[in-house]
């Protein structure tokens, strides 16, 4: 009994261990509701959430902009694919997304694509995140979750999280966490779910 009791200490001390070199390397992408104290630095892109399943319906929603106004998801879906992106000031993963996301938008706007960026601060710190917005000078509309309504409907746990919705209401793509690259991965998803470019001819 003793040597299957040191074998299961030496397994938790490694398992412990493992989880902390994780954390400081930056590979775990940060809680959606957790303080700046506790957040990790960076986070590592992974395809898929746990949450809702690749093909199935996107659920309904719809939030207030930054200037109150509301905006619903079915009446982008209208123009497109929607893209979905999950942020908030305190993620320092979700910030070195967010200029990719919004170059995803340049690019991909003209073909139909609308960027819907979710921020999820609490409604104290609305101020901050209105002149961030301002002073990133993003072109994304960007929505405000802050009772976390979002992150239960749509079945996340930690940001940022991004999903594709396809111009059909169907959840094309979904991506957990940031590192370089992201933007590359999620373009060839975007393309996937747009119409051919006018005057481009297929091979």
């Amino acid at each position: 009994m003793t040597g299957r009791r040191a074998i299961r200490a030496r397994a938790h001390h490694v398992a412990i261990g493992a989880l902390v070199v994780l954390l400081v390397a930056g590979t775990i992408a940060a809680p959606a509701e957790q303080s700046p104290e506790e957040k990790p630095e960076d986070a590592a892109a992974k395809p898929e959430s746990k949450g809702l399943s690749l093909g199935g319906k996107a659920p309904e929603f719809s939030l207030p902009d930054l200037d109150g106004k509301t905006v619903a998801l079915s009446d982008r879906l209208k123009r497109g694919p929607v893209l979905i992106d999950f942020w908030a000031l305190w993620c320092k993963p979700c910030l070195k997304s967010l200029p990719g996301t919004d170059a995803l938008r340049e690019k991909y706007a003209a073909r139909g694509l609308s960027v819907l960026a979710i921020n999820t601060d609490s409604p104290r710190t609305a101020a901050k995140v209105k002149a961030y917005v301002k002073s990133s000078k993003f072109g994304f509309e960007v929505l405000t979750d802050p009772n976390g309504a979002m992150q239960r409907l749509y079945r996340f746990y930690r940001i940022p999280q991004t999903f594709l919705i396809a111009s059909d209401g169907t959840i094309a793509f979904s991506q957990l966490g940031y590192s370089p690259g992201s933007e590359e991965r999620l373009a060839k998803e975007i393309e996937k779910v747009l119409p051919p470019e006018q005057g481009s001819k297929g091979e």
